[in-house]
């Protein structure tokens, strides 16, 4: 059932015999559609903040009930049989996104009722798993960067000056046992895209790894020691922009200023969805830069409205794991990597993991 059908129908229907009447609130839905009086939302525990809730509870007179889900599969799993017509939204990782809509159990999006949609930018403004965002918005996200020791001095925040930084301190330099990371990371810094399939970029990244490996500490692996001596703390390391939202001592993370990877969770409307106005209206209201910097300061989750330099909170305003600087996080992409592009990076990092 397409979203306009849905959308035509909203009006019409309400909670058991109770008509539904246009909320008299702040909250105005492009085109004067009519919000039906309830919305549940399927989503992770502690990944939708309270200020959130709140918030669009106050501006429409909606009732927001959530229903856990451990992970996308359980969500699937529950849908299948025969959740179908219970759940309004689904907050979904990229893969179970890209499942429910080559399988079409997302409602495309009425455009119309999404105005806001124009504020996202790049990386946030497609998807590999939804191309054309006609299903889903972005939600959160997760990026990969640098953590590194607030006594060393790097020449600049990229990925350059990381790899260069082994060379210098062999063995003091961490990458983790991940292909998809540590080779997208050195295609950058080579000036190419993360994703890259060409089989010319991943030859250069081939032997820039393989320059490096001897100075590189991949995790799980014995650490290289400096000849005659004891093993030295680590400098820096290749991590998830996860671990670093709540400062650490003397460790400074960095999004790398060529740009990164980044982990996007999205909100989709599952088909036969029984308040699809509401649904619309909770994105409509999320695309807000002031709802995402309340659910920012609250979750410490990054949000895609949400930059370096945004009205956070002291402690988080220069936390780069969760407001990124504009130009390094607008370098960033989705990683859509091919079968060939896959297949090639597993033979380079299984040549230079042994």
């Amino acid at each position: 059932m397409s979203a306009s059908l849905l959308l035509a129908g909203a009006a019409c229907r309400g909670s058991g015999n109770q008509s539904v009447e246009t909320f008299a609130s702040t909250f105005v839905t492009p085109g004067n559609q009519t919000l039906e009086h309830d919305l549940v939302i399927a989503a992770p525990r502690g990944q939708i903040a309270d200020s959130t809730l709140q918030g669009f509870h106050s501006s429409t007179g909606v009732n927001v009930t959530l229903q856990p889900i451990a992970s996308g599969d359980e969500l699937l799993l529950r849908l299948a049989a025969g959740d179908y017509g219970s759940v309004d939204l689904a907050l979904v990782d990229a893969a179970t996104l890209s499942y429910m809509v080559d399988a079409e159990q997302a409602e495309s999006l009425a455009k119309k009722l999404l105005p806001n949609r124009r504020l996202l930018d790049a990386p946030f403004d497609d998807s590999p798993a939804d191309p054309g965002l006609r299903h889903s918005i972005p939600a959160s996200y997760d990026l990969v960067g640098v953590a590194i020791s607030t006594k060393t001095v790097l020449e600049s925040d990229t990925w350059s000056s990381f790899f260069s930084l082994a060379q210098r301190h062999p063995g003091r330099v961490v990458v983790p046992d991940n292909a998809d990371s540590v080779i997208g990371a050195a295609l950058v810094s080579l000036g190419h895209a993360w994703d890259s399939d060409s089989s010319s970029d991943l030859g250069e990244a081939h032997d820039r790894l393989a320059e490096l490996r001897p100075s590189l500490h991949v995790l799980g692996s014995r650490p290289r020691r400096p000849s005659g001596g004891r093993q030295r703390p680590a400098l820096a390391g290749l991590v998830s922009g996860e671990r670093y939202r709540s400062p650490q001592p003397e460790v400074r993370f960095f999004v790398p200023g060529e740009g990164s990877a980044i982990d996007v969770r999205s909100y989709c409307i599952p088909i036969y969805a029984p308040h699809p106005v509401s649904a619309h209206a909770w994105l409509e209201h999320w695309l807000d830069a002031s709802v995402e910097i309340a659910a920012v300061d609250q979750l410490r989750t990054p949000a895609p409205l949400v930059v370096a330099g945004a009205p956070l909170t002291f402690e988080l305003a220069g936390n780069e794991a969760v407001a990124p600087p504009a130009a390094a996080l607008a370098a960033s992409v989705q990683p859509d990597i091919s079968a060939d592009g896959r297949e090639m990076r597993d033979q380079i990092w299984t040549e230079l993991r042994l």
